[in-house]
């Protein structure tokens, strides 16, 4: 039962590319994923990746570290 409640949000879902964006102005409790969402912002600025790379980026760390992201996951998207 536990284990379908750590899972990570669908890749399509608009939120990904809103933290990516910088759309949605969240305090993360996960300084990792605090730091790998700035360093992909740096990238697409600097043209370096594109928008679906940086989504890749981040929700193939996500994944690794599923459940050291869920509480803030559960903030930004709510339910899945």
């Amino acid at each position: 039962m536990a284990a379908s409640s750590v899972t990570l949000p669908p890749k399509n879902r608009q939120e990904w590319q809103q933290m990516i964006s910088g759309e949605i102005n969240y305090r993360y409790s996960n300084f990792v994923l605090q730091m790998q969402l700035t360093q992909v912002q740096k990238d697409i600025k600097n043209k370096k990746i594109t928008m679906d790379d940086a989504v890749d980026r981040i929700y193939e760390l996500c994944s690794k570290y599923v459940l050291a992201v869920q509480t803030d996951f559960k903030q930004i998207f709510k339910t899945w």
